[in-house]
């Protein structure tokens, strides 16, 4: 058992009354009377079938303390976030889905952009450098704290040799993005997302000012091509050559 104290998913609570006590409470918070986007924070399928529970999102539209609302999937990438997306898309109309999505990690995206594409509901879209294995913040010899949200990810051999090294053998075959190009890998993957019609916009994990001025600068260097996107669906397709691992299935937010 690799569990954290505190790092635990905390219950959930999806009454109407304590909807709206929690956005008062972050308005005052935030010297605020609105805000412009409220996300629902890892709703299971249950959540998103709950009628008071979108109910009370509308009313507070309404009110015009919140200007749009969706859901964040979460929290680790996994399967059932295909259903809870496409639900929340096509039956609850929201405005916006946040997933997992990423080079490396491409399952959820796969799952529901096309129900996106279909609905005026836009994604957005996180941990977009696969916990740093595509910004160049985890090499082979990086070891994480227990007190780092990324621990679980190497808390035993087996999850270590699965994401960050056969992970890192993943990035090596992505070279053909950067070369003879005007961009940097962790640009490269901003614009892989970016290319998805579907997606509004992207929310890296930024450490500090040197990746915010490279990833604010992904618009700068020439789009990725047809070929380029092409070669690497193929490379996801066949897990980048490698034996099937986990490395899609264990991400942390």
């Amino acid at each position: 058992n690799t569990s954290r104290r505190g790092h635990e998913e905390l219950p959930h609570n999806w009454t109407p009354d304590y909807i709206r006590f929690a956005l008062e409470e972050s308005l005052k918070r935030l010297q605020t009377t609105y805000v412009d986007l409220y996300q629902l924070h890892n709703p299971r399928i249950d959540a998103i079938q709950r009628d008071d529970l979108f109910a009370i999102l509308e009313q507070l539209k309404t009110e015009g303390k919140i200007r749009a609302y969706g859901t964040a999937l979460g929290p680790a990438i996994a399967e059932r976030q295909i259903e809870e997306g496409q639900a929340a898309i096509e039956q609850r109309h929201v405005h916006v889905v946040q997933i997992i999505y990423n080079l490396l990690e491409q399952m959820l995206g796969l799952g529901v952009f096309e129900t996106a594409r279909r609905a005026p509901s836009s994604i957005l879209v996180r941990v977009p450098h696969a916990s740093g294995l595509l910004d160049g913040t985890v090499k082979p010899e990086t070891v994480f704290n227990e007190d780092d949200h990324r621990f679980h990810r190497v808390s035993t051999d087996d999850r270590r040799q699965a994401w960050q090294i056969d992970g890192l053998k993943k990035v090596t075959q992505l070279a053909f993005l950067t070369e003879g190009t005007r961009r940097t890998l962790a640009q490269a993957a901003i614009q892989f997302i970016l290319a998805e019609p579907s997606i509004a916009s992207v929310l890296p994990n930024i450490y500090n000012e040197s990746l915010l001025r490279e990833f604010a600068s992904a618009s700068d260097g020439p789009p990725l091509t047809e070929e380029e996107l092409s070669r690497i669906a193929q490379l996801y397709a066949h897990n980048f050559g490698l034996e099937p691992a986990s490395v899609g299935q264990t991400s942390p937010q």
